[in-house]
């Protein structure tokens, strides 16, 4: 059986759906895209709320 901290070292780097760069929170894994790009997606919506 593989120890559990040999197994998540062996993982591959999780990349972003939008931008395609490697993300740097694997505990984060629940995220498709890194902070970055979130926080761009969210700063266009919010204008676009603000147009409405």
């Amino acid at each position: 059986m593989t120890p559990v901290t040999t197994f998540f070292q062996n993982l591959e780097a999780k990349c972003c759906t939008q931008c395609g760069n490697a993300m740097t929170e694997q505990a984060e894994s629940y995220l498709n895209e890194c902070i970055p790009c979130q926080e761009k997606q969210f700063s266009e919506y919010l204008a676009y709320a603000k147009k409405r």
